[in-house]
């Protein structure tokens, strides 16, 4: 367990909140899905730490970021006219380019190329990768090296990126996605092949390894056949699930899950797939309803249980919400609460992947709070395509002990 004062701290992404300051600082955000930002379209309000943003596609292709209300009286330029490379704030004209530069101030009757110079956009660098814009939201003139993972500069049928919105601080997305002992119950009703061992023995044993980027762990589980049914995943600091493929053998597909804050009580849920060798296959273990809608929000609110079909459960589905594997995590991680109290927790031997992810990110934080940089912000240092986890059934222990 936790006291309430860690709590708050490692929790805590808003109104100029430690944790909220250190993510910002040294992480390139996910921001937006790449393709929902039309050139010359509508702008997407974007909310990020408890701040408000809008992202928008301009004429020639290029992504801008900037701080939804306009500088001169505040409206929203989720309003603006998006066209000429700019947005035009339709409240009185105003002209902001992608870089954040303001061109026009039309209500200014003198010298308005002098007085465009002086008026305080506040807009911030933007990339792309996977189809997601990545936005770096800290303070300088300088961004952080942009993390080489495994599906940086892959073809866009090689890689798959979703979100859903989840009603959660940010940390129980990030302890359930490295929470492997969860895997053989609340998912039960979904393990298809070699995965499925994972419910034959529902009590794993933790193997972590620390890495410069946070951790690495195998969840081995003793099998009736004498092997062992091993998953060796990766935590990447500070939210970043890096997860092993089903199969031993799928040496070129990848999986990442991560949540990022969009305030202390809400929570984007991202999902990136990818396959370095060829384009990215259906797969409906993770999105058996809608590909374009994975993975499915939680059909219900907490009056109905968030949707939970009780008749499922009967016909032999163990936990009622047949939707997908991701509506079970959504389920039971807003069933905490919006921020779970952490003081009053009893934690076992199964839990031993979610409290070395606490205890990195609370290092980090207090670094970051005596004014040092977190080892784990050390992009430079760091080989992020090398991190590919592997699982599979194994005779011994030197088979997986060499991948950790």
């Amino acid at each position: 367990m936790l006291s309430k004062e860690d709590n708050e701290l490692l929790t805590r992404v808003s109104n100029g909140a430690p944790m909220g300051r250190m993510l910002k600082q040294h992480w390139w955000i996910p921001a937006a899905v790449s393709e929902k930002l039309v050139a010359d379209g509508a702008p997407q309000r974007v909310r990020l730490f408890g701040e408000n943003y809008v992202a928008f596609r301009a004429t020639d292709g290029k992504v801008g970021f900037f701080d939804e209300a306009c500088p001169h009286r505040g409206a929203s330029m989720a309003l603006a006219r998006n066209e000429d490379n700019a947005l035009r704030c339709i409240y009185h004209g105003w002209k902001f380019t992608v870089e954040g530069v303001t061109v026009e101030v039309p209500t200014q009757p003198q010298n308005e190329a002098e007085y465009c110079k002086h008026v305080p956009l506040k807009h911030f660098p933007v990339r792309e990768e996977a189809g997601v814009v990545w936005v770096w939201l800290g303070e300088g003139d300088t961004p952080p090296k942009f993390q080489n993972f495994a599906f940086v500069g892959l073809p866009s049928a090689n890689v798959v990126a979703y979100r859903q919105k989840v009603k959660c601080n940010w940390l129980q997305g990030v302890e359930t996605t490295m929470d492997s002992a969860h895997l053989g119950v609340l998912h039960q009703s979904w393990l298809v092949s070699s995965i499925a061992n994972a419910s034959v023995n529902q009590a794993p044993v933790y193997h972590l390894v620390q890495k410069p980027y946070g951790f690495r762990y195998a969840a081995v589980r003793e099998l009736p056949n004498g092997r062992s049914y091993v998953r060796t995943n990766a935590f990447v600091l500070p939210w970043y699930g890096v997860i092993s493929p089903r199969r031993a053998e799928d040496r070129t597909r990848g999986a990442m899950f991560f949540s990022v804050p969009i305030d202390d009580e809400n929570t984007w849920y991202w999902h990136i797939s990818f396959v370095t060798d060829g384009e990215v296959p259906y797969d409906p273990y993770f999105h058996p309803s809608d590909r374009n809608n994975w993975p499915p929000a939680t059909p219900g609110t907490p009056e109905n249980n968030w949707g939970q079909d009780r008749d499922a459960m009967r016909r032999g589905h163990f936990t009622g919400f047949p939707q997908s594997l991701g509506t079970e995590d959504f389920a039971v991680i807003e069933s905490m609460g919006a921020i779970v109290d952490r003081s009053k927790e009893f934690l076992g031997a199964g839990d031993g992947a979610v409290v070395q992810v606490r205890r990195g990110l609370m290092a980090a934080v207090r670094e970051f709070m005596e004014g040092k940089t977190p080892a784990f912000a050390k992009h430079e240092e760091i080989d992020y395509a090398a991190i590919r986890p592997i699982s599979g059934e194994f005779d011994d222990d030197t088979q997986w002990k060499e991948t950790l």
